[in-house]
């Protein structure tokens, strides 16, 4: 099967390559981590506008274990410190930092939906 050669901002398909063995594998993996990035990015925001930053913390834990097998090591660091300032607790402007990394994490989901439109 083919590899989509397609320049990706967010996904790291060289990365994924590596962790998973091969293209198969990283196909394989990529519906969980589809699904994982669609339900968990907008309930972090959720916990974050109600206040909740230590589960937003957890799901940004969970997160963190697909991201580096997946992903650019520049946004795996800023997952890392905002899941570490939801540890401190609520912060008036966790919304605000979370948005951005909120979009990367939509854009990486973009790229991995367009790969593996590429290689079904």
């Amino acid at each position: 099967m083919p590899v989509a050669s397609a320049n990706y901002q967010f996904f790291n398909l060289a990365s994924a390559l590596e962790y998973l063995g091969d293209s198969q594998g990283v196909r394989d993996m990529l519906p969980l981590l589809s699904k994982a990035l669609a339900r968990d990015v907008p309930e972090v925001a959720h916990l974050l506008e109600k206040g909740d930053a230590l589960e937003a913390a957890a799901l940004l834990h969970a997160l963190k274990g697909f991201l580096p097998i997946f992903c650019y090591p520049a946004l795996v660091e800023e997952l890392v410190r905002i899941e570490k300032s939801c540890k401190t607790g609520p912060s008036p402007d966790a919304v605000l930092v979370y948005h951005r990394l909120a979009s990367q994490l939509q854009g990486l989901g973009q790229e991995v939906a367009h790969y593996a439109a590429q290689t079904d």
